[in-house]
């Protein structure tokens, strides 16, 4: 494959990456402006001759969308959090609808391991693949993630600050062995380091979800209990 192509395919596994992230800070913000610096990114990814850079610009623009995802949404679960509390006073979960949140692992769990199977025995990933396996990625970890209020207030203070790097370190681990495998040539090591990406998402699930289904529900304000 030449330069260029394996440019393109760089390019089209971070967009496919990219995609169900700019599309859930659309959907929190409403706002298209803050998508325009990883696009731009992109953009001059596949203009830059040297791909060395061309990689460079590619991981910031994926980070750089992450980080716009994570403010939108963080800002959304806020402004849900202050009207739920006006309307109905505090809840268990906070603005995190248990039920939406599995069935994003759910969907999600399911769509990595498709897209993991349907990736195909050819030296380059296959780009449908792709998208599904990495579709799946981003709502995997969007629905494993826990809001700092609902940790602290289900576990304690200490154990949600190690508990939100455990997340976060958890997360980048997860995307980072899911991106190297794309790149790989041999099917066989691909899909290992497809099936190895995996392996944090669960880690998150047994550190973070089963101590929080187990936690007993105790005040969130000394006035108003956990409904």
């Amino acid at each position: 494959m030449s330069d260029f192509g394996e440019k393109l395919l760089a390019v089209a596994i971070f967009a496919a990456l990219e995609a169900p992230l700019g599309l859930i800070a659309y959907r929190a913000s409403h706002r298209a402006r803050p998508l325009m610096l990883p696009l731009t990114l992109v953009l001059v990814a596949v203009l830059v001759p040297d791909a060395g850079w061309a990689g460079v610009l590619l991981f910031a623009s994926l980070m750089a969308m992450f980080g716009i995802a994570i403010r939108a949404r963080a800002r959304k679960t806020v402004a849900d959090e202050e009207r739920q509390l006006a309307l109905h006073g505090p809840s268990a979960w906070l603005g995190q609808s248990r039920r939406s949140s599995l069935a994003l692992i759910g969907i999600g769990a399911v769509a990595m391991l498709v897209g993991a199977a349907g990736d195909g025995s050819g030296r380059t990933s296959s780009p449908l693949a792709i998208l599904v396996f990495s579709g799946g990625s981003i709502m995997l970890g969007m629905g494993l993630f826990r809001r700092h209020t609902v940790l602290k207030h289900y576990l304690g203070r200490s154990r949600a600050r190690w508990l939100e790097v455990v997340q976060i370190s958890t997360a980048f681990l997860a995307y980072g062995l899911a991106i190297s495998g794309d790149f790989l040539s041999d099917p066989q090591e691909r899909l290992a380091f497809h099936l190895l990406s995996v392996v944090p998402f669960a880690f998150h699930f047994v550190v973070v979800w089963i101590p929080l289904t187990k936690a007993q529900e105790r005040p969130l304000l000394p006035e108003a209990p956990f409904a």
